[in-house]
């Protein structure tokens, strides 16, 4: 009996995850689109329910020519008036090299390693990032959200709410002689 209740409990914690995930995945399609009319949509762009106060990241690549827009919509209602966005550049470095006069290698090992590249904070809060690639890179765009603050009204009982990114590109335009 106690197990038919677990089971009960646990189908309907999935069934309410699973429409709250469902309810957020076109949340995307809100951000501000790019003022210039060549950008396209990326079919990387996502939208996904986030925690406050728990940084959530969508990994993308980045391809070498091609410019680059992301904006960003979000339930101010429970997510906060603002986010916090970085944008980390992972690079998979050697940590240990092959042993000597080994031919393979396949006794190297790699870590990922992390460089914030962009930094809302640090760029006055800015909600939306453009960039032109110089290189094809592995990127993760990394969004914490503040929620709302305690003076600020009634305070949220939710702390998930939707947040989409939504990532254009073009190619790089040729500009000079």
């Amino acid at each position: 009996m106690k197990l038919r209740t677990i089971l009960s409990a646990a189908a309907c914690a999935s069934v309410v995850l699973a429409s709250a995930q469902s309810e957020c995945s076109e949340y995307w399609t809100g951000a501000q689109r790019a003022s210039d009319a060549r950008f396209s949509i990326n079919g990387q762009s996502r939208g996904a329910s986030v925690q406050v106060g728990k940084p959530t990241e969508l990994n993308i690549i980045v391809y070498k020519g091609q410019d680059y827009h992301i904006s960003f919509s979000y339930d101010e209602k429970v997510l906060g008036d603002s986010i916090h966005v970085r944008l980390i550049e992972k690079v998979r470095e050697a940590k240990s090299a092959p042993a000597e006069g080994s031919s393979t290698q396949a006794s190297a090992t790699y870590a990922d390693m992390r460089k914030v590249i962009w930094d809302s904070a640090e760029q006055g809060g800015s909600q939306d990032i453009e960039f032109t690639a110089t290189s094809t890179k592995r990127i993760a765009i990394e969004v914490t959200a503040p929620g709302i603050p305690e003076g600020k009204g009634k305070k949220s009982t939710r702390d998930i709410g939707c947040l989409g990114i939504l990532i254009e590109h073009m190619p790089t335009p040729n500009i000079g002689f």
